[in-house]
């Protein structure tokens, strides 16, 4: 049996389908309401408020949680919001797989890595070193600290440092959602797009550079820690490279046969001081242990994104 936190959220539901279409084990959801989906209605439905309840009644038929559900707000400002389901929920969760003996992937955040000063490397030495910059990245933060000071863990542990995911179904995501969802029902709507002017006088307007990574390679990466037997440990789940912003909307508007068109508006102020101008994973690790697939082309992967999912 494997459970899904966050079943029903953007990489959550992704991750869901395609354990449920390989049919690797019965699948649990776990989420505040269940998905509509019809490519899921075989699976067992837990509501968040219940899981623990659950995996003590289930707790010898339980090989894996794949622990996704959190707040994902950047800007959330309610701490207490945040410590309990960014935190501590996930502590329980913890625990229960050390107690329970069940392997655990969880979701961290490449926000983690505040401004990037320190460098993306997911070598467990550095990560007391970290400074976030929001209450979303502290909390995720937070619980990296926990998992590493613990003595006991589970039998097999990933901590995933999610960088830019893009692709599938991210309507539910709201503000959250990518730029590449924003930017293309965007353009559909005013024919340009509008992007944040730099806080840098360093960047250039629109060179502000992140790691984009499309969903289908975050979940090659989810398998391959499901099927192989490698080193527990925090690890980076991105590509490696570095795309600005006025590069990645461009592919949008030639994805969409639309002329490249962009308005540069003032950064808000909430975000002045908590704005990752640069990301860029470090991959050296996941490759050490053996992950040697290619990441797609992120032209391409937006090409297949638009098409498949948006258009």
């Amino acid at each position: 049996m494997i459970i899904i936190t966050g079943a029903s959220g953007f990489i959550g539901k992704a991750t869901a389908i395609f354990f449920q279409k390989n049919e690797v084990s019965s699948i649990v959801l776990v989420d505040f309401f269940k998905t509509k989906d019809e490519k899921l209605k075989k699976c067992h439905f837990v509501h968040t408020d219940d899981l623990f309840d659950f995996i003590d009644f289930k707790k010898g038929q339980i090989d894996l949680i794949i622990h996704l559900g959190a707040i994902t707000d950047t800007t959330e400002k309610n701490a207490d919001l945040l410590i309990k389901y960014n935190l501590s929920y996930s502590k329980v969760i913890w625990d229960k797989c050390v107690e329970y003996s069940i392997s655990l992937i969880f979701a961290s955040s490449a926000a983690t890595y505040g401004n990037g000063d320190l460098g993306f490397s997911d070598d467990h030495e550095k990560v007391n070193s970290l400074k976030p910059l929001n209450l979303y990245a502290h909390s995720k933060h937070d619980f990296d600290k926990y998992i590493l000071a613990q003595k006991n863990k589970p039998p097999s542990w990933f901590g995933l440092k999610f960088f830019n995911v893009f692709g599938f179904d991210e309507s539910k995501k709201g503000k959250m959602a990518s730029i590449i969802f924003q930017s293309f029902h965007q353009i559909l709507k005013t024919n340009k797009m509008q992007l944040f002017k730099s806080n840098d006088s360093g960047i250039k307007d629109g060179d502000q550079c992140r790691d984009f990574i499309y969903i289908n390679d975050v979940i090659d990466i989810i398998f391959f820690l499901y099927n192989k037997k490698i080193k527990s440990g925090i690890y980076n789940v991105g590509t490696g490279k570095v795309t600005t912003f006025n590069r990645l909307i461009q592919h949008v508007f030639n994805s969409i046969n639309k002329t490249t068109l962009i308005d540069y508006i003032e950064m808000p102020s909430v975000l002045q001081n908590q704005y990752q101008n640069y990301t860029k994973a470090d991959m050296n690790k996941l490759r050490n242990v053996g992950y040697e697939k290619e990441f797609l082309n992120i032209e391409k992967a937006i090409k297949h994104y638009i098409s498949n999912y948006l258009a």
